[in-house]
């Protein structure tokens, strides 16, 4: 017994030892940081401003649902949080990244391309989360009910909306020490409710948070973006940027390509651990303001195209009614600097993700920035690279003329037509100016089919075409450039008559507004393209210090002949003096050089595309715009009036706002 005895004692003094002596230090931190509930103070994202300082994107104070945990177990949080639903029913929105429909009858829900991409996703999701490949969207709601150990305890009703909510809590490893949003931004109705019955809620609480608010509505949406809460694939690469689970992130456009600048440092308040779970603050670490942003964007140029764009698609449709949608950009041609870029139909990014699904499945495709992300064939705005190719390698000169037989009958088994024969004319002779200024296809087979596909690739290529422009916001595509490898890369064999298409801008080539403005631009400068970016600076929001400010960059420098660049560009002065966009530009005070497009496509009523840039003498601007099923070119040159009437509303041969701000 005595032996036992001193083994024991032994024992329990070792121990001790251990706790108090060896490691003591690290037992009393571990039981201090116990004592204490830290809750995250949310830093406010910087604001987004135009170039000129005008709000784009600012915050706001906004009201949230937070779960603590405390000492509920966790089916007493799930009836807390289950309580609430059925008091307030549908007026509120809670997370919800469970791949399954809202409704009976359940299905899956995958934003694939394809159904083949959807299958494969769900597939993946399974496997995730250790199901068979085979269940069925019930199935996989049913074993998630068993595994929380919820089966029976909400009404049929609030279900599915009460197994998103926990499937996200998990998901977003809820416990004592870690609260749960459950809503952000909530009605002020909803606030009342929970504030009113506190004794019932007992986990529940209303906590002030800043919400990303649009003072100009609609307003630049496709290059705004939006914001919403992170996912597991992004928090695995942001963890070690202080990121947390509950983060809000840039999703789109502006605020996910600047988000490093925009998002601020998270606070800290830390409460004293109590019985009952709540606690008393006794630890506060502010939060740090994210940076401010300056786009490159003029407000009432972004305004002005918006408005003309929709307004102009709606005249059309009244006598085209397939044209419902649309895109138009402006670009500083001295600088690549994007001042204004639309896409039509629009929405509000406030409402991006608690109508995402509506808006997916809008036909006229809202949340798609056809800008960057629409490649349509170019039609006759493409002349101008056809014109330069082919008088930069020697095939014809500026004052050389063709004459127009209004059937071009080269090719024995391929004779298209010059549109004014369809009437019984034709162009007579013509130089490359008169070409440019009527669009004389005649003219461009010619010149094309003597040029040849591979060097008008090549020229296409200088231009820009075929390639990302590399804008700072996401959703952009390259297009492509009718070439010989396109053809054989499709098993296609590439026919001697396809050179005379692609020299009109018709055939395989597609292009972008984005690129169309920009070589616009190219043109009006005299052959420097430059690196098109929205991004004009960052600035610190405490301190208005320059943080950071973007470089101009010449991508390519094209050696255009200057007699050349004379005659393209005398060529689209004329397209607006007296050619096929004279109507649109009567009587206006400035000189407007550009060119019109029509560009067949295989469904329905042609495109219609217009590039322009102000003033012919001396280039400040470009701007492109493509309307859908617009008939024809002349029909979307009207926004580029508005544009422009809008740029030089002062009179100014020199916009005075341009100057100023580049010197600052």
């Amino acid at each position: 017994i005595i032996a036992m005895t001193v083994i024991m004692l032994s024992f329990c003094v070792i121990r001790l030892f251990d706790l108090q002596i060896i490691n003591g230090e690290t037992y009393r931190k571990n039981s201090e940081d116990k004592l204490y509930l830290s809750s995250k103070i949310t830093a406010p994202r910087g604001d987004i401003l135009d170039r000129y300082g005008n709000v784009l994107v600012t915050n706001r104070t906004g009201y949230s649902i937070r779960v603590t945990k405390g000492n509920f177990k966790d089916k007493e949080v799930y009836e807390f949080i289950y309580m609430l639903v059925k008091m307030v029913g549908d007026k509120f929105e809670a997370a919800n990244n469970l791949p399954i429909t809202d409704e009976a009858p359940y299905k899956f829900s995958f934003n694939g391309k394809d159904d083949t991409e959807n299958e494969n996703l769900k597939v993946k999701w399974l496997k995730e989360h250790d199901m068979d490949v085979k269940f069925s969207a019930n199935r996989v709601l049913a074993k998630l009910a068993k595994d929380y150990g919820v089966e029976n305890m909400f009404s049929e009703k609030y279900e599915r909306k009460m197994l998103g909510i926990i499937f996200d809590m998990k998901y977003r490893e809820f416990n004592m020490y870690n609260p749960y949003m459950l809503a952000t931004d909530v009605p002020v109705e909803v606030v009342a409710v929970v504030k009113e019955n506190k004794n019932k809620f007992k986990c529940l609480e209303i906590v002030e948070e800043p919400v990303r608010a649009y003072p100009n509505g609609t307003l630049a949406a496709h290059i705004l973006g939006n914001v919403g809460m992170i996912f597991a694939e992004e928090y695995e690469k942001l963890k070690d940027q202080n990121y947390s689970l509950d983060a809000k992130i840039g999703k789109q456009g502006a605020e996910l390509a600047f988000e490093k600048y925009l998002k601020g440092d998270d606070g800290l308040k830390g409460f004293e651990q109590t019985t009952d779970g709540l606690g008393e603050k006794v630890i506060t670490k502010p939060a740090k303001h994210g940076n401010n942003v300056f786009l490159t964007i003029d407000l009432q140029l972004q305004k002005a195209m918006e408005e003309s764009l929709a307004d102009t698609i709606l005249q059309i449709s009244s006598s085209v009614p397939d044209c419902h949608a649309g895109s138009a950009v402006c670009i500083d041609v001295n600088s690549g600097e994007i001042l204004a870029m639309a896409s039509y139909p629009n929405y509000h990014p406030a409402e991006y993700n608690l109508k995402y699904d509506e808006l997916v499945k809008n036909p006229g495709n809202p949340i798609w920035n056809r800008a960057i992300g629409g490649a349509y064939e170019p039609g006759s705005t493409f002349k101008m690279v056809t014109a330069i190719a082919s008088m930069e390698e020697g095939i014809i000169t500026p004052d050389e003329t063709i004459y127009d037989s209004g059937v071009y009958r080269y090719f024995k088994d391929y004779q298209p037509q010059c549109l004014e024969y369809r009437y019984g004319k034709t162009h007579g002779f013509v130089d490359v100016e008169i070409a440019l200024q009527e669009s004389c296809n005649y003219y461009f087979y010619d010149v094309g089919r003597r040029l040849g596909i591979d060097k008008l690739y090549k020229y296409s290529k200088m231009f820009g075409f075929g390639q990302y422009a590399n804008i700072e916001i996401g959703g952009e595509v390259t297009g492509q450039i009718a070439s010989r490898e396109n053809k054989e890369k499709r098993g296609e064999i590439w026919n001697p008559g396809d050179i005379l298409q692609a020299s009109i801008g018709q055939s395989e080539t597609l292009i972008t507004p984005l690129q169309l403005a920009n070589y616009a631009a190219t043109i009006a400068n005299g052959g420097k393209r430059y690196q098109p970016h929205i991004l004009k600076s960052v600035k610190d929001y405490d301190t208005g210090s320059l943080v950071t400010s973007s470089e101009i960059k010449v991508i390519d420098s094209i050696d255009i002949g200057k007699e050349n660049l004379s005659a393209v560009k005398a060529g689209m002065r004329k397209v607006t003096e007296e050619g096929t966009a004279k109507s649109v530009f009567e009587g206006f005070p400035i000189a407007i050089a550009g060119k019109t497009g029509t560009a067949e496509v295989p469904n329905g009523s042609s495109n219609g595309l217009f590039v322009a840039y102000a003033p012919a003498e001396n280039p400040q601007i470009a701007i492109a715009i493509v309307i859908e099923h617009g008939s024809g070119g002349y029909m979307a040159a009207p926004v580029a009036r508005a544009v422009f009437e809008k740029y030089f509303e002062h009179g100014d041969i020199i916009d005075t706002r341009t100057v100023n701000t580049l010197t600052k």
